[in-house]
């Protein structure tokens, strides 16, 4: 769904600005609320591409966490490997020895997805064009048609 506004070019560089945030891991969480909650009333543009922006942003740090989770429980799993296939018995590394480095690369890969799409988004507000994150998006588009109804 495309937004409905025309945006002016303060709008398209302040929408760019949240969503280049990202670039600033989670000091861009703090950029892109302050945009979001100074410029909310002021340009629906704007508070469209900022929360966008935050949600996106949010996600990231909820994934790293995971990731960072799932990255400490391999540790363990390699170490119980270790115990249990017997550290005398081993030629080579333990069964598990290459599970933290995969599960520590998938994390920056996923990492360096967020801040590719949360670049394209900058680069796309800068023309003008509104972007929908894939997966937050049409929730948060919802939610603020939702608000903008009962405030009405």
């Amino acid at each position: 769904m495309k937004a409905e506004f025309s945006p002016t070019q303060d709008e398209k560089i302040i929408g760019a600005l949240a969503n280049a945030a990202i670039l600033l891991p989670m000091w861009g969480l703090i950029v892109s609320a302050l945009i979001w909650i100074t410029q909310r009333e002021k340009s629906a543009y704007v508070r469209d591409q900022a929360l966008q922006a935050l949600t996106w942003q949010i996600t990231q740090v909820v994934m790293m966490f995971g990731g960072m989770g799932c990255y400490f429980v391999s540790f363990l799993m390699m170490f119980g490997s270790i115990f249990a296939a017997g550290a005398e018995e081993m030629a080579g590394p333990p069964p598990g020895f290459f599970l933290p480095f995969c599960t520590m690369g998938f994390v920056f890969a996923s990492m360096f997805v967020f801040i590719i799409g949360g670049v394209y988004a900058a680069i796309r507000n800068l023309q003008g064009q509104a972007i929908t994150y894939p997966f937050v998006g049409e929730r948060i588009r919802s939610y603020i048609n939702d608000n903008s109804k009962r405030a009405a």
